[in-house]
């Protein structure tokens, strides 16, 4: 299980980026490693201190949670994200590819996992 990192800093710093990667998450569910835990309705538009709110902080058993968002490189950003309940539940990491205008790509997962 992953803890939840204070990320918002870095994606108050990569906003932009950020916000795709959320947007890529949210239309493309069904086509990313444990996307079947994603809100069909994820909140992209949102303040970040709304979003950082309502998918990080609090009691989380049971709800997505987004637990971290790095850049790790300029041309790459990575989020994790779990749904963990009692015996159930799962998440990732997963890594995109960052343009030039900030745009987004799916790249790959890092790390996966249900229990």
């Amino acid at each position: 299980m992953f803890g939840v990192q204070d990320y918002y800093e870095t994606a108050k710093e990569n906003e932009e980026v950020f916000r795709n990667v959320l947007r890529d998450l949210r239309d493309n569910r069904e086509k990313r490693p444990m996307g079947i835990y994603v809100p069909e309705d994820l909140e992209t538009e949102a303040s970040l201190d709304k979003i950082f709110q309502q998918y990080s902080e609090g009691q989380r058993m049971g709800r997505f949670t987004i637990t971290s968002f790095s850049r790790p490189e300029k041309t790459r950003a990575k989020l994790r994200f779990q749904d963990i309940a009692l015996l159930s539940g799962g998440g990732a990491e997963l890594e995109y590819l960052v343009n030039d205008d900030n745009s987004v790509k799916y790249d790959k997962p890092v790390f996966t996992m249900m229990s």
